[in-house]
């Protein structure tokens, strides 16, 4: 990338991860973002992030440059997980910057990622805009139209901004709420988009989504990571990726292969980065290649359904100990309701297949608390891990260990499950403390979120404006245990956000955002999901199942 000092090119920006350095630099959309910016002769781009506990977090300053954030023209965060919200009030604060868009001036402040695509209320009230979807080719658009007006007040810049599709400018939309806390209308100023539709790239190949900046201090420190693939058509009915991020796009097998080769001049083992990598359509080939090559590498996530030789093989290889993948649900049945396609025959299957090849741990992820989940459900799921373990045993793995690590289910926008509340405080811990009791006994290990913690995330992933201002008296108030629990707006506080049902004719805090689905199609799967029956997975024919493809 081109040396360039702050103030030697007409626009610069701050890119911000809102929490430590070591979380913002595995970020791949993070890298990519900075490296757009950063490629232009009439931009630049500087790092800055959330001061480690032991540090001053009166200092915000970027890393390349060591100057406040408040000097640049824009300040930009990355957000991919809603307890860095309050994290984003802290830095605005700490810099100095006024935390409220509608008391600032310069500089604006931007927001994209995962979050602020599924749901950017509860930031609305600090964020000057938000761009919705992904960033790699809207971000260009953003600095042209910045450099035309530059020169202008915040009102007409915003105003230009507003007209670029995939940007949310909040300040021109006026939501209201009846006595219930919910949102009663939606109106946007004439001369904006009454929807706002995400952006996407269509052909990921343009991009080299990938590490740009390698450091020691990361937790994938020793790895390239790349990207292979982006989106899921799995339609998982919890997963918030799945919908967001459709339709799912894969890099060309040849193209993984050359950036394999020039991540290798760097780092001695790749990662590859996908929502599911094991559906990568050329898995297979790619890991005999990388084998082949003497190129070890890593994945991000796997799918027990669709794990074979070919990539256990490269795993061993590439000497992984540890077989990772995701049931989610304790029971066939619920992972019916939830869609996920994967049964226990699966899984024993892929615990056989690791061991075949030398890799005895094994680690499983499931959601506690998922609509219509019954004791029955977590019982099965005992059973099951019960007879797992032994099953290991049984296959000579002595030494192996079985860990599952157990979150609570959080209702997310855009997903079919987004009209649910979040399961009871007290009604998670018991189960936590069942599976705890039942399977500690049995030599499995079991590492779970505090579902105080999650209740948290429930209340800011589907909250509105209101939310956000909540979250604010919060952090006021010293963002402590207790202020989580007893801080309230008009009788409303985190636990109301967090676990109350909205109706499927309530106008949804999200609704104005376009992800390409329509509700009718979420209230399809719901209804799918009620009765327990399957839906197919998106493929790149043009299927008529959710009908984003009118998109392509």
């Amino acid at each position: 990338l081109p040396v360039k000092t702050i103030g030697s090119v007409p626009v610069n920006v701050s890119l911000v991860y809102p929490n430590t350095y070591s979380i913002g630099m595995s970020n791949l959309g993070f890298h990519s973002i900075y490296s757009q910016i950063n490629s232009r002769d009439d931009a630049l781009c500087h790092r800055a992030f959330l001061p480690s506990e032991n540090s001053n977090i009166s200092n915000i300053n970027t890393v390349e440059a060591d100057k406040p954030i408040n000097e640049y023209d824009i300040v930009g965060f990355s957000i991919s997980f809603e307890m860095d919200y309050i994290n984003i009030i802290k830095i605005l604060e700490s810099a100095r910057i006024s935390v409220f868009s509608e008391k600032r001036q310069m500089p604006l402040v931007m927001a994209g990622g995962p979050a602020a695509t599924f749901n950017p209320e509860p930031l609305s009230p600090f964020v000057d805009f938000f761009v919705i979807g992904e960033g790699e080719e809207v971000i260009h658009e953003i600095i042209d139209k910045y450099r035309e007006f530059q020169n202008s007040s915040k009102q007409e810049i915003l105003e230009a901004f507003a007209q670029i599709n995939g940007v949310y400018v909040p300040s021109f939309y006026n939501i209201t709420y009846d006595k219930e806390g919910k949102v009663q209308d939606i109106k946007a100023e004439s001369f904006t988009q009454s929807q706002i539709t995400k952006c996407w790239v269509k052909d990921i190949n343009k991009y080299n989504t990938e590490s740009v900046i390698l450091t020691p201090y990361t937790e994938f420190k020793d790895m390239f990571l790349m990207e292979i693939s982006r989106g899921c058509g799995r339609n998982c009915r919890f997963c918030m990726a799945g919908y967001c991020y459709r339709i799912p796009r894969y890099k060309s097998l040849d193209k993984v292969l050359e950036r394999a080769e020039f991540g290798l001049k760097y780092k001695g083992k790749i990662g590859l980065v996908g929502a599911a990598v094991s559906d990568y359509p050329f898995i297979d080939e790619l890991a005999e290649k990388l084998v082949e090559n003497g190129i070890k590498f890593s994945v991000s996530s796997l799918r027990a359904d669709t794990l074979r030789e070919p990539l256990m093989k490269g795993l061993a290889f590439s000497g992984h100990k540890t077989l990772t993948i995701a049931p989610e649900a304790g029971s066939n049945r619920l992972r019916r309701v939830i869609n996920k396609g994967i049964t226990d025959e699966h899984v024993i299957n892929s615990v056989k297949l690791a061991h075949r090849y030398g890799i005895e741990n094994v680690k499983l992820y499931y959601i506690i608390g998922l609509p219509g989940e019954t004791e029955d459900d977590i019982n099965e799921m005992i059973v099951f891990l019960t007879f797992l373990k032994d099953y290991m045993k049984g296959l000579g793995n002595k030494r192996g260990n079985l860990t599952i690590s157990v979150n609570p289910f959080i209702p997310k926008p855009f997903t079919p499950f987004q009209w649910f509340g979040m399961e009871s405080v007290r009604l998670l811990n018991e189960r936590i403390r069942l599976l705890q009791n039942r399977l500690k006994p049995k030599g499995i290990k079991i590492i779970f979120e505090s579902p105080r913690l999650s209740e948290i995330q429930s209340a800011l992933s589907r909250g509105d404006r209101q939310t956000g201002l909540l979250l604010y008296d919060i952090y006021k108030k010293g963002a402590g245990t207790s202020a989580y629990k007893k801080t309230e707006i008009d009788g409303k506080g985190i636990q109301y956000y967090a676990h109350r049902y909205l109706y499927q004719d309530d106008i949804l805090p999200w609704d104005h955002i376009d992800l390409g689905l329509n509700k009718d199609y979420f209230i399809s799967e719901y209804n799918r999901a009620i009765e327990g029956k399957n839906t197919a997975r998106c493929t790149d024919e043009k299927c008529k199942v959710c009908k984003i493809c009118r998109h392509k």
